[in-house]
């Protein structure tokens, strides 16, 4: 992505030669952007020559001449920006940082026995161990639990934008579908089925964490619907799995 854009100055051509050798990026956080949060970066010195932005991985436009401005990052916006600045009979001048655009810790509101999912009128069930791992029906990234005969099976598929990546602590909201929204790459879908019923859920939430290096979901009093052509059954889960 590039954009240029011309702003003259009124100062002799050397001098601006002179000015250019010190043009900084500034206005960067030290820190981790969050999802969310504005990105604004500029410049060290005020406009006196041509700029050229460019960024190795965003969806948004960089819209501006001497500085950038995103009002709403997202993941999208992580990634390294260039800025080339140039003047006729002057020498270019580069400058580049690295921004890092990361989902911000949220702690669980509850806290569930692990390897368990508690459902409000279905059995609730605990795991003797979990899964974690691309499932190779769907192509996602699944973490799931092994459930005794009889009981509901779990599954929490992510966002395929982390198949390759490890997911980043933090809440994720949850999918309608398994059909993910790529503006959203926080994002899970969760099913259970029990009795041949194939339970799906509703709105919400779930947050993720690693504990020993090891990737756990947590989830509160989620609402699951599903039929078996007829009525409609519903329940609620609250739970927590972790990655073997």
């Amino acid at each position: 992505m590039f954009l240029n854009g011309c702003v003259k100055s009124n100062s002799n051509s050397d001098n601006n030669c002179e000015q250019i050798l010190k043009v900084k990026i500034t206005g960067a956080k030290t820190t981790t952007y969050y999802v969310g949060d504005t990105i604004q970066l500029g410049t060290s010195i005020t406009p006196l020559a041509l700029y050229s932005w460019a960024t190795t991985n965003s969806l948004n436009a960089i819209s501006n001449t001497d500085r950038v401005f995103i009002p709403s990052c997202t993941k999208y916006d992580e990634g390294w920006y260039y800025l080339s600045v140039s003047y006729p009979d002057c020498a270019s001048h580069n400058d580049s940082i690295y921004i890092t655009v990361t989902n911000k810790v949220v702690a669980a509101p509850c806290s569930p026995a692990n390897n368990t999912v508690s459902f409000s009128n279905i059995p609730s069930v605990t795991f003797g161990s979990c899964n974690w791992g691309v499932d190779p029906s769907w192509g996602l990234k699944d973490l799931s639990g092994n459930p005794p005969s009889g009981y509901p099976d779990f599954n929490i598929y992510f966002n395929p934008y982390w198949n390759s990546k490890e997911p980043e602590d933090g809440a994720y909201n949850i999918s309608p579908t398994i059909t993910f929204d790529q503006n959203d790459l926080y994002t899970v879908f969760m099913s259970s089925t029990y009795s041949s019923i194939y339970f799906e859920p509703g709105a919400g939430q779930v947050y993720v964490s690693h504990v020993g290096g090891k990737l756990r979901v947590t989830f509160c009093g989620i609402s699951f619907s599903g039929s078996l052509g007829g009525p409609s059954y519903t329940t609620s889960a609250s739970g927590m799995l972790t990655a073997p």
